[in-house]
């Protein structure tokens, strides 16, 4: 198992292609999710705030509460657009957000919105993420149009050391349009990344002739701290407690990840 995430991880390290897991632009015939993937987004106009009067909704992506009313999520998500939302994760009501901190060259952002009571994610403190531990990724893949509720998909790391890229780190899972912004998280529901994008499979195919698909690619703690640190926003790191089940994890996440809606 070790020597084949080697192999992965230093083919990607020599070709690498990598693609946006930021949601497209809502159009055309909406696609049906596969079972169990959620409720789909209500279009009802009341559930969208003043801010966004006259936009349009251009992609989506996802994001986290990591302090009283504030968000991060990647820049790539938030950076470019007129006006921001941040959904509720129930009916899909959705509250205005503003982006207070972005750095284009670590793709994070922070954005302050009015919160509901949400309880903040926790990061964890330990650097090290030995290859083939596992994960969970969680987020709002669009499946056409976005769902209404997070998903969780189970992830493990690759050989981390072989990238030679400090940016990110590579794991072995799914990764979808609109999880760009989501967190990594351990086996005892810890963030240990954030995603930022997803193998470029038909890059790769050009590249090397091989289909390599379900590679994503995270934000690794390291930076997001430093980013966090440089822009004076607190955050908080997590205990040592029990490991947890994925669908332990995914309710936890409910409490905290968010869906970020881009308008122009």
């Amino acid at each position: 198992m070790r020597g084949r995430l080697r192999f992965l991880s230093v083919l990607i390290a020599a070709h690498t292609g990598i693609a946006s897991a930021q949601g497209a632009a809502i159009s055309g015939a909406p696609v049906p999710p596969p079972p169990g993937a959620g409720a789909m987004r209500p279009s009802a106009t009341e559930l969208h705030p003043p801010g966004v009067k006259d936009l349009r909704l251009s992609g989506t992506g996802s994001g986290f509460f990591i302090g009283q009313n504030r968000v991060l999520t990647n820049f790539h998500v938030a950076g470019s657009c007129t006006a921001l939302t941040v959904g509720n994760n129930r009916e899909g009501r959705e509250t205005d957000a503003t982006l207070v901190a972005g750095d284009a060259a670590v793709d994070l952002a922070v954005l302050s919105t009015i919160g509901a009571g949400e309880t903040p994610a926790l990061f964890n403190s330990d650097a090290a993420l030995e290859s083939g531990a596992h994960l969970a990724v969680v987020g709002y893949p669009a499946f056409g149009r976005p769902v209404l509720d997070a998903q969780l998909e189970q992830a493990s790391v690759m050989d981390s050391d072989a990238t030679g890229d400090g940016r990110f780190y590579s794991f072995i899972g799914a990764v979808r349009g609109g999880n760009s912004g989501g967190p990594v998280l351990d086996e005892k529901g810890a963030v240990v990344g954030v995603v930022t994008a997803k193998i470029n499979t038909p890059a790769m195919f050009r590249r090397t002739g091989i289909v390599i698909k379900d590679i994503g690619f995270a934000i690794p703690n390291s930076a997001i701290f430093d980013f966090l640190r440089r822009n004076s926003v607190a955050f908080e790191q997590g205990q040592q407690r029990a490991t947890l089940a994925p669908a332990q994890i995914l309710q936890e996440t409910h409490g905290f990840v968010r869906q970020i809606g881009c308008w122009k």
